[in-house]
């Protein structure tokens, strides 16, 4: 039991191990992805700013959040990095992470946390004063602090030193450290085993070939990178990697292809709001077009960036866009503009010290005026140029500088200054060594781009065979589901048709006579509920006292066959419908004008042929030698106004008054008629029935006809 327990408790600590692992994780993936929605989650979550200058008082702090010391550090860690990211907006936060980095400073006590704080202050020096050497200084300091921590806390915060680094010698034009650095972070990223990580790395890495001319390792990198991408739910990489593709189909001049990408990736950083990436894409998409010589467009494109810019106040990035715009208007020979903006970027990049940028300003300013036989100027900027390119070693650019200052002292004359310009140029060429074959090159180029565009068919494929496996399973799932309707619908229908011939029985047993099984008192009246008021028909009510208890006399099955026979003939003389009310007594519809006589005729008739018919106990004809037989009869309609209703069972009501008066005569057979004036009101066929209609017997509203004496007729009384 005991060693059970301890495996449960070692199980739970492997698993919080595991899950604060990838919640680590998830929080630099997030930092990268979208740092805008991670800094409004830290801002709410840590209810920035706290106060405290100790650790004391910090724990005190985290108390009252409900906050783990180790995890609001952490997140108070991330909050400053987060203030200094130039793709951060917030109008205060050079100030949030001027406090945060002090607070931090005051209670950092590990290794790793010191290590941290070095960095925040250093990179807080590069994003406000530029000062970038001195910030890959500080940022080696911290990394051989934590060179040794193998932590997961440690080796990401190893990952975001070699990644800052190698940016920042990619802005100082130092190629071979920065590449070193690079590969330190891609190395980091799959001993992570995490894919938006190692992404990042192989994009970094073609962004850093691309730059450094080496199309074919660029391609290599970025196909990597496409791909893995891919296969993350993630906008912001996504969006990278096609920024990416868009830069390499641009430098291949492949210019459709470069501008599905970037305007992919533009819709995609406009829906996440990252404008500094923005801006990176909507400068790609320039410089398609000014690959293209449509300087026009290429000038719509930069003016959108320069907002995006302005927008950000990101000062550098509206210097670079100052200086592609001066080179827009030289080319379209709108020269004062094209000097105008390159002051302007001049400006920019002499505040701010940025030397890797100014030099490419100062050579494009010489090539802009010795082209305008500005010779004064040439020199000017030229010279400039030339100390700028020698400082860092761009042999390239003092070349061209060179020769804008050689040509600018021919032009004046200045011979000598002239010559030395050119011995200088020629000491540069035969200094230089070429370190790229040419045709090897371009071999390992069109192999990596076939390669490049193999994988991209083959991730298409992984698409479309993903996405047919999906189609595949929805039409699957929709066939079952339409099976199972087709199948629900059989079912109910069937048990539909079940009920409704339950229905129909039921009706059909509602409106028989539950002992003779012939149509009964409810079918009587369901046949006068359909008949229209202003059409004549004849009603009758018939009471045969032979019949009244034939049932119990001869039993049930002699009786049902004999009133069978009887309604039978009944019908055939007179063509009407015989309704079983009760033994004896049956209700008769005529679809037309009869008589009470002609009525009564038929049913005399009818039993004289009973009594002469040979069954099975013959005792019927033997039991009376009268024939005792009464009518109560009615015709319709009953009032002349057709908008009176007069009910089913009133009528009904009244036939049974007839019958009853017609019973009531001592001289057999005898019928009573009912037919009341055409000035009748409809009162009197209102209930009480039976008073009303005495009343109206007697005060003369209604007529009662009779073959016999109708005076002798005692009327019943309700």
């Amino acid at each position: 039991m005991l060693r059970c327990f301890s495996l449960v408790i070692l199980c739970s600590i492997l698993l919080s191990s595991v899950v604060c692992a990838r919640d680590i994780e998830q929080l630099e993936t997030l930092f990268k992805e979208n740092p805008q929605k991670l800094y409004s989650r830290l801002m709410k979550t840590t209810e920035f700013p706290l106060q405290f200058s100790n650790n004391v008082e910090f724990e005190q702090a985290a108390g009252e959040l409900g906050y783990p010391p180790n995890e609001l550090h952490r997140d108070l860690e991330l909050l400053a990095r987060l203030n200094l990211e130039a793709k951060l907006t917030s109008q205060t936060k050079y100030q949030d992470a001027k406090l945060l980095i002090t607070q931090l400073n005051a209670i950092a006590s590990t290794t790793l946390e010191q290590a941290v704080v070095i960095m925040l202050k250093a990179r807080i020096k590069g994003r406000q004063h530029q000062e970038y050497n001195q910030v890959i200084v500080e940022y080696n300091d911290a990394l051989n602090m934590v060179n040794t921590d193998v932590s997961l806390e440690g080796t990401l915060f190893k990952a975001t030193l070699h990644e800052q680094l190698s940016m920042l010698h990619v802005l100082l034009l130092q190629p071979t450290p920065a590449l070193s650095h690079l590969n330190r972070y891609r190395e980091i990223a799959y001993q992570l085993h995490n894919n938006y990580f190692i992404s990042d790395a192989e994009s970094q890495l073609g962004r850093y070939y691309n730059l450094n001319g080496d199309q074919a390792k660029s391609l290599q990198h970025y196909s990597e990178a496409f791909r893995l991408a891919n296969n993350i739910d993630y906008p912001g990489i996504k969006a990278h990697t096609q920024l990416n593709l868009a830069r390499t189909y641009r430098d291949l001049e492949q210019w459709g292809d470069a501008l599905k990408y970037a305007h992919n990736a533009a819709e995609i950083f406009q829906t996440i709001g990252q404008d500094v990436y923005l801006s990176e894409t909507l400068t790609v998409m320039a410089m398609i077009y000014a690959g293209q010589g449509q300087w026009n467009k290429t000038i719509d494109y930069y003016l959108n960036v320069q907002q995006v810019n302005e927008r950000m106040d990101n000062k550098i990035a509206i210097g670079l866009t100052y200086h592609n715009l001066g080179e827009a208007y030289f080319k379209l020979n709108n020269i004062q503009a094209a000097l105008n903006v390159m002051q302007r970027a001049n400006d920019i990049f002499r505040e701010r010290k940025v030397e890797h940028y100014l030099v490419h300003n100062e050579l494009l300013f010489a090539e802009i005026t010795a082209s305008e036989g500005m010779w004064d100027k040439t020199i000017e900027h030229a010279k400039k140029a030339i100390k700028l390119a020698k400082k860092k070693q761009l042999t390239e650019v003092q070349t061209e500088a060179l020769g804008y200052l050689s040509t600018a002292y021919r032009k004046i004359n200045n011979l000598n200054a002239a010559l030395e310009t050119v011995d200088a140029i020629v000491e540069l060429i035969n200094n230089s060594q070429d370190k790229t074959d040419q045709t090897n090159d371009f071999s390992e180029l069109t192999e990596q781009k076939l390669k490049f565009e193999l994988g991209l068919l083959h991730n298409k494929l992984e698409q479309k065979t993903a996405k047919n496996k999906y189609n595949q399973f929805i039409i699957l799932v929709l066939i079952i589901i339409f099976s199972i309707a087709i199948i629900l619908l059989i079912f109910i229908y069937r048990k539909f048709q079940q009920r409704n011939i339950l229905y129909l029985n039921a009706q059909r047993l509602n409106t028989i006579d539950p002992m003779t099984q012939a149509q009964g008192y409810r079918a009587f009246i369901q046949r006068i509920n359909t008949l229209k008021n202003n059409e004549p028909k004849t009603l009758a009510l018939v009471n045969i006292n032979e019949l009244n208890n034939i049932d119990i006399q001869l039993g049930l099955t002699e009786s049902v066959t004999l009133m069978q026979h009887f309604n039978d003939q009944f019908s055939q003389h007179l063509d009407t419908e015989v309704f079983t009310i009760r033994s004896g007594v049956i209700g008769c519809y005529f679809d037309k004008h009869y008589d009470a006589d002609i009525i009564l005729n038929a049913v005399i008739e009818s039993l004289k042929q009973l009594k002469a018919t040979q069954f099975t106990i013959p005792n019927f004809a033997l039991k009376s030698a009268e024939l005792h037989a009464s009518i109560g009869h009615i015709s319709l309609p009953l009032l002349a106004n057709p908008d009176v209703s007069i009910s089913a069972e009133l009528k009904f009501e009244t036939l049974q008054y007839a019958l009853a008066a017609a019973m009531e005569i001592t001289e057999q057979p005898a019928y009573v008629s009912l037919r009341p004036l055409n000035f009748a009101p409809a009162a009197i066929f209102m209930r009480p029935l039976y008073l009303n209609l005495t009343q109206a017997l007697s005060r003369g509203i209604i007529r009662a006809e009779s073959n016999r004496n109708t005076h002798d007729i005692n009327w019943p009384k309700n």
